[in-house]
């Protein structure tokens, strides 16, 4: 029973110091649920194609959603500490590749709310400003990670467009 106690001890004891990175053990992972500021609105809820990732200052990348008619859409961003400049994010309708939506052009808005009228795909683009350490390291073959990658949280939220008039 000793035997147990003390080995049950170095392993929790172990797991502790493997976690001491903050990007183990997939930190990024559901970051837009613990991290970014959900609605106020009690009818919006979680949808699926939120996502979260590592990302590296200039990067760019998109996701695509499926924005069904009838349905109210807010969609929000949060990052880490480490981007020290607003993240810039785009929706654009994917069958057009026509931007609907740009933050730079309002204020760096983290979030936006819109209703959908009929049913569209749209990429939500998301980019990190800064210089890529990924270019700038032409004579290091390492890039420090603490201070040139964070995580980003992108969370969909949609609800039932509410009906308007009597």
């Amino acid at each position: 029973m000793k035997q147990i106690i003390v080995a049950l001890f170095i392993a929790l004891s172990l797991q502790g110091f493997s976690q001491n990175n903050d990007y183990s053990r997939n930190r990024c992972l559901e970051y837009h649920k613990n991290h970014c500021e959900r609605s106020t609105n009690k009818y919006y809820q979680i949808n699926s194609e939120s996502r979260s990732g590592l990302f590296h200052k200039g990067q760019r990348s998109r996701t695509l959603i499926e924005a069904f008619n009838g349905r109210d859409y807010r969609i929000s961003i949060c990052h880490d500490d480490v981007f020290s400049k607003p993240i810039i994010f785009r929706i654009i309708d994917k069958s057009r590749d026509e931007v609907l939506y740009d933050n730079t052009e309002d204020n760096f808005a983290q979030d936006f709310e819109f209703t959908v009228t009929s049913t569209v795909e749209l990429w939500v683009e998301v980019e990190v400003q800064g210089e890529s350490p990924l270019t700038t390291t032409t004579h290091n073959s390492i890039i420090r990670r603490d201070s040139e990658v964070g995580c980003i949280g992108l969370l969909i939220e949609f609800m039932v467009t509410p009906r308007k008039g009597f």
